[in-house]
């Protein structure tokens, strides 16, 4: 019985480092839910493929919704920027896997914006689910929800919004997939940087070590 014990608790610690769920908001180019994204690849290589962790690529509601009711699980892109996010106090992040900036893009031959107070009384055109900021969700703002970036840039052309705000290079990868150049924004002068790492919790500090040094490489 004595061995049957030590068998059942070693099976059992093994499913249970297997069984750390990653939470990835479907981004293309970065999480797709065929894995083809280069941060699916980078968590795939570092975690997946040595059964540390499975990878489940959602919209970005559901993705926040999963994370905040497992119990060992990671999100991402994510980090533990209090503009951003509040995940509690049992929560790591881990090194970034790039850094992604928020612009806000206007109609083409419109003006360049830069600064939320600009875009007080217009119609902002943003996507459902995705963090953009403590200081832009009290900015008191006109948005308009949609669930892919392509279709606020069909509405810029068709001026049935002002301006987008959405995450580079989300939005780049979005117009080139539409043939087209980005329309004005201020490169230079995002409103925000969000650092896209992984936060996690219920996790081991050797899960994080793992994917710290594959980042780092």
């Amino acid at each position: 019985m004595r061995i049957l014990s030590v068998l059942s608790g070693l099976i059992f610690s093994t499913i249970t480092l297997a069984e750390v769920t990653i939470y990835a908001i479907d981004i293309p180019g970065l999480h797709e839910k065929k894995g083809g994204g280069i941060y699916d690849n980078s968590i795939n290589e570092a975690l997946v493929s040595k059964g540390k962790a499975s990878l489940n690529v959602l919209p970005p509601a559901r993705a926040e919704h999963s994370f905040a009711n497992c119990t060992n699980c990671c999100i991402s892109p994510a980090n533990l920027n209090p503009e951003f996010y509040d995940f509690g106090s049992d929560v790591v992040q881990t090194e970034p896997m790039g850094i992604a900036k928020i612009h806000i893009f206007s109609q083409p031959g419109a003006p360049v914006l830069t600064s939320l107070e600009e875009l007080k009384g217009k119609k902002v055109g943003i996507r459902h689910g995705m963090p953009y900021g403590k200081s832009f969700d009290g900015a008191g703002l006109k948005t308009v929800e949609i669930t892919k970036i392509a279709n606020n840039i069909a509405k810029l052309e068709a001026k049935r919004i002002d301006v987008m705000v959405a995450y580079v290079p989300d939005a780049y990868d979005a117009f080139s997939a539409e043939g087209k150049k980005p329309f004005p924004h201020a490169k230079d002068a995002p409103i925000a940087v969000h650092p896209d790492a992984l936060v996690c919790k219920g996790v081991s500090q050797d899960f994080i070590d793992s994917f710290n040094v594959h980042i780092k490489k």
